[in-house]
């Protein structure tokens, strides 16, 4: 080292060593000046646990700046500051504010020491400082980050662990549940940081479709509007606050749901649920929701329930041991020893008589005359011993139809 250096260093050593005996002058000044920070203004760090952190901090920087032994009971401190910010709900920025603070603080200090002899030592340590706040802040941030996303995921694992025991067996046999307990309900809001009470979207999707779903989660979570989608075992299911105007009940509610989320679910294989009127229906909404996503196979959403009460209807009865085999066989039976071209014809304008309900509709699509469909409708009728013109008859060959679709491997 220059002979002319030591001067400098010896001065600067005194400036901070008188800086480290009077901590508590360091102490008053932060806090006077942190508690213009919003959070700390409103107390989310208490006092004492102020006084306790700036202490050793101030201690921490004079070692740094002076080049001293940093003892091990220190080292640590940056990381113990962000963590307990962390926890305490601190944002980063004002967290950062106030880490910066302690340039200023040590700053005034050392000038309100220094003589005016002292005055290109200043200008010559100010980087010194400088860098040493900045290490401390970088510290206290990665810290700060490590543990927000540590706590970001107990919280998510939480609210899953929740959610999860909302909605019970929603993804498994079809046998009905109760209804949540208040205490469940109470725990579900809290954790999704909404009103028991609040309207909420419902929307299913199979598993495969998880990723599209949570897509979607981002976008409301970017509007500001609490989300979350649960992963169940063969399902995905989203619940959000819904913000929007009541859309009203079955179908017309549907639509108007759909109509409010503009294409947002287009490319979403899925079902909307009816809107739960608070967090005690959303496993109502979920099941009925889920249960038109299992009888569709060729979903491709978003898709109304109420528009698939025939197929739920026959994978219920498709999974009835010996019941859709028998409904199938009895009503379908006599189709099957048709050609194949001459089966399909026929399934073709029955699906398209129940769409319709109109002959002329039906020759229009099918591309064929008036007559044609007649004589096609009377065939059916022939072949199942059901008059496919009478809504009750048709209703029972249009299920055997579900029925069998669902029964066919896939």
């Amino acid at each position: 080292m220059p002979n002319g250096a030591e001067p400098a260093d010896a001065r600067w050593e005194e400036l901070v060593t008188r800086l480290r005996g009077d901590s508590d002058a360091l102490f008053r000044s932060f806090l006077a000046q942190v508690r213009r920070v919003p959070p700390y203004a409103r107390g989310l760090v208490p006092t004492d646990r102020m006084e306790h952190d700036a202490t050793r901090t101030f201690d921490y920087l004079l070692r740094r700046i002076s080049r001293a032994p940093i003892p091990a009971r220190l080292t640590g401190i940056g990381t113990e500051i962000g963590q307990d910010r962390a926890h305490r709900g601190v944002p980063l920025n004002d967290l950062l504010t106030a880490v910066r603070l302690n340039f200023r603080i040590v700053w005034d200090a050392l000038r309100e020491q220094a003589g005016p002899e002292d005055g290109p030592l200043l200008v010559a340590r100010v980087d010194r400082v400088w860098a040493a706040v900045e290490e401390h802040a970088l510290h206290v941030q990665l810290a700060y980050q490590d543990e927000g996303a540590l706590i970001a995921r107990e919280r998510q694992g939480e609210r899953s662990m929740l959610v999860a025991a909302l909605l019970g067996q929603v993804d498994g046999p079809g046998h009905v549940l109760g209804d949540p307990g208040p205490d469940d309900v109470a725990r579900v809001a809290r954790a999704l940081a909404i009103d028991v009470d609040d309207d909420l979207l419902v929307v299913v999707s199979p598993a495969s479709a998880g990723a599209r779903l949570h897509r979607v989660a981002d976008t409301f979570a970017a509007q500001g509007r609490p989300v979350h989608v649960q992963a169940l075992a063969r399902h995905a299911v989203l619940i959000a606050r819904w913000t929007g105007a009541e859309p009203g009940a079955g179908s017309a509610g549907i639509r108007a749901l759909r109509s409010a989320l503009g294409g947002l679910l287009d490319a979403v294989p899925c079902v909307l649920g009816p809107l739960a009127h608070g967090v005690a229906n959303v496993p109502s909404s979920a099941r009925t929701a889920l249960r038109a996503v299992d009888a569709l196979p060729e979903l491709a959403g978003p898709v109304d329930p109420y528009d698939a009460w025939l197929p739920v209807a026959a994978v219920g009865l498709a999974g009835t041991r010996g019941i859709g085999p028998e409904l199938v066989g009895s009503v379908l039976g006599g189709l099957s020893a048709l050609p194949p071209a001459e089966r399909e014809r026929l399934l073709d304008t029955i699906r398209a008589w129940a769409r319709t309900g109109s002959v002329t509709a039906v020759a229009q699509e099918l591309w064929c005359h008036r007559n044609t469909v007649l004589n096609r409708l009377r065939r059916i009728t022939e072949l199942t011993g059901r008059d496919v013109t009478v809504p009750e008859q048709a209703t029972v060959v249009l299920l055997a139809l579900a029925c069998s679709e669902t029964l066919a491997p896939r």
